[in-house]
C-alpha cells in the first residue's frame, strides 16, 4: 500500500522532531503535517499520521477521523479517543476489574442554555459524605494535572466546586496515600515502560523499582488489558502505590504525554522512543486499519 508516514504537532514538540530524524535516517518518507482547506470527498494520501494534536482541536479531529476512513492508519485511533474523559474511565475500569478510588461526579452549570428542569446542583453534605477527606477535586477532561485541587475539609470542597461549576464537570476522588506513584508508557504488542513520578514536584526520577516489586507485574498487566480494550498503541497511565501495596489507577487516558529528553532522566526517553518508532513502522509496513465503530470500508 503507498503513502508516507505523516506527523501531526507542534513544531517545538522535541518528540516529533526526533521521530521524524530517525525515521528520515532509515530512508522511509516522513513528512511534517499541516492541513488547509480539504476538498471533499477525501482521497488516500498517507499509510500512517502520528496525531499529537487533534485532542485539543475540533477541526484537527474531523480531519484524522476522516484520513482514517480513507484507509490511513491513524494512531492513535481517532474513534477511540471519544473514550478520553474521567467518567468513561471509570466504567471502563470498572468492567476489567481495575482499582480505581472512590468517586463522585458533580455537574457543571450550563451557563449557554438552560438546564435546570434536566440537572439539580448536588447536595455536597450529602453527595460527598461517602468519601473520606482528604478528596482530590478535578475536571472530568482533565489534561497535564491543570486545575487539581486538594480539599482537606467540606467546606474547602464547597468552596473549590462553587467556585469551578460555570468552568467544569468536576470529580470529587478518595486521595490515595501513595508511597509511590508511577507513570507507565504502553506500546502495541511491547513492553511498557515504568517510570517513577513525583505529582507534588512535577518531575520524574530514575527507579531500581523496589518500591513496586510486589506490584510491578499487577501494574503491567492491568496497563496492558485497558489499552487492548481501548485500541490504543500508546498511552501513559497513571498508578498511585499506597502504603499497603494496594494499587490504583489514577488516569487512563494521556495519548498525547509531555515527552523530551531534558524531562526523563537516564535512558528512559531513548527506549520510549525506540519503542515508538518500532510501533509506527509495524504500521507503515502492514495493510492494517483502525477499528471503527461502524460498518464500514474505505
Amino acid at each position: 500500500m503507498p503513502g508516507e508516514i505523516a506527523l501531526l504537532g507542534d513544531s517545538d514538540d522535541q518528540f516529533l522532531t526526533d521521530l521524524f530524524n530517525i525515521l528520515k535516517s532509515r530512508n522511509l518518507p516522513v513528512l511534517i503535517l499541516k492541513f488547509s482547506d480539504e476538498q471533499l470527498p477525501m482521497q488516500y494520501r498517507y499509510r500512517v499520521i502520528v496525531d499529537r494534536a487533534s485532542y485539543c482541536d475540533n477541526y484537527l479531529k474531523s480531519m484524522v477521523k476522516n484520513y482514517s476512513l480513507k484507509g490511513t492508519y491513524v494512531i492513535n485511533n481517532p474513534f477511540t479517543n471519544i473514550c478520553d474523559d474521567k467518567i468513561t474511565e471509570f466504567n471502563i475500569c470498572q468492567k476489567l476489574g481495575i482499582p480505581y478510588p472512590k468517586t463522585i461526579i458533580l455537574p457543571k452549570t450550563n451557563t449557554e442554555m438552560d438546564t435546570n428542569d434536566q440537572v439539580a446542583l448536588p447536595n455536597l453534605d450529602s453527595a460527598l459524605s461517602v468519601l473520606k477527606f482528604p478528596i482530590v477535586m478535578k475536571p472530568h477532561d482533565g489534561y497535564a494535572w491543570d486545575n487539581v485541587y486538594i480539599a482537606n475539609t467540606m467546606d474547602d470542597a464547597k468552596r473549590i466546586y462553587y467556585s469551578q461549576k460555570d468552568r467544569m464537570i468536576l470529580l470529587a476522588q478518595e486521595m490515595v496515600n501513595s508511597k509511590t506513584y508511577y507513570r507507565v508508557y504502553y506500546f502495541k504488542k511491547r513492553e511498557p515502560v515504568f517510570v517513577r513520578y513525583l505529582p507534588s514536584e512535577r518531575r520524574y526520577i530514575t527507579s531500581d523499582y523496589s518500591d513496586i516489586r510486589n506490584v510491578m507485574g499487577m501494574i503491567r498487566d492491568y496497563t496492558i488489558r485497558l489499552n487492548v480494550a481501548l485500541d490504543y498503541d500508546f498511552n501513559a497511565c497513571e498508578w498511585a502505590v499506597d502504603q499497603g501495596d494496594n494499587i490504583f489507577l489514577i488516569d487512563a487516558f494521556n495519548e498525547t504525554p509531555e515527552l523530551g529528553p531534558n524531562m526523563l532522566p537516564g535512558d528512559y526517553y531513548s527506549t520510549i522512543l525506540d519503542r515508538f518508532v518500532g510501533v509506527v513502522m509495524e504500521k507503515f509496513q502492514s495493510k492494517e486499519l483502525n477499528k471503527w465503530p461502524f460498518e464500514y470500508s474505505p
